[in-house]
């Protein structure tokens, strides 16, 4: 081979390892990207999930609360109702 085919192969060889190292980084980058995003994304809906768990304790808590006879006899009263032995 002469010198001149030599320096076109180089050239084509450097070329293409240039064009694929470009392609490898833009690929890395995109999936680097979505799986922040997608971290982000589970530690948004972990933070919602607490959420909803203390507001689901909460409510059964008062849930509990009202099972209880006094509660009922005090919001019975507040609405005007008594026992009929009481009036």
């Amino acid at each position: 081979m002469n010198e001149e085919k030599k320096r076109r192969i180089f050239s084509a060889v450097l070329s293409g390892l240039i064009m694929l190292t470009t392609i490898l980084v833009a690929i890395i980058t995109y999936q680097l990207v979505g799986i922040f995003t997608r971290k982000n994304k589970i530690a948004e809906l972990d933070a919602e999930i607490e959420y909803l768990q203390k507001q689901i304790e909460l409510t059964e808590d008062e849930i509990a609360s009202w099972e209880l006879e006094w509660k009922i006899i005090e919001r019975a009263r507040e609405l005007g109702m008594y026992f009929e032995d009481e009036e």
